[in-house]
């Protein structure tokens, strides 16, 4: 009994504390007075598509993402049910609304292959551009075989 408590108090660590929420295809919470430390300020659940891609990646691509912003200077992020692509490298936040490309304001993963979690630090003035405008912005994963980009979604 014991060890199943532990080992369900872990699960609840490890979830809150890379931004597992809940929610639907774009689901946006906000939580007001938290901590860096804390639960997210802003949850960002979206569904990544290869078609959704500019220009388009790859055609079966899909997966889900979840971005989440820990005050206003910490994002962080989770890439869960990766499909239609292999060998991912890169992730990003880029600013550019929906069917346009843009540049990358957040560099997510950068190492040679795909970290599926983590964290990295950002600048309250862009958190708050984003939470601002949502639409606004989109995250991606770019592999190998789509430099340019594999799968993405708007937050």
């Amino acid at each position: 009994m014991r060890s199943k408590l532990i080992t369900v108090g872990l699960a609840v660590v490890t979830l809150g504390g890379t931004a597992c929420g809940s929610g639907g295809n774009a689901t946006h919470t906000s939580a007001s007075g938290t901590s860096e430390r804390s639960r997210p300020t802003q949850i960002y659940r979206v569904q990544l598509s290869g078609p959704a891609e500019t220009p388009p990646g790859a055609p079966h691509g899909g997966g889900t993402a979840i971005i989440a912003f820990h005050g206003a200077s910490r994002v962080c992020w989770r890439f869960a049910h990766l499909r239609g692509f292999t060998q991912a490298t890169f992730a990003h936040i880029h600013i550019g609304s929906k069917g346009q490309a843009g540049n990358i304001v957040v560099a997510l993963s950068t190492a040679a292959r795909l970290h599926h979690k983590g964290c990295v630090s950002i600048s309250p003035v862009l958190s708050k551009a984003i939470w601002s405008t949502p639409s606004r912005y989109y995250v991606n994963i770019h592999s190998q075989q789509y430099p340019a980009g594999a799968v993405r979604a708007q937050l």
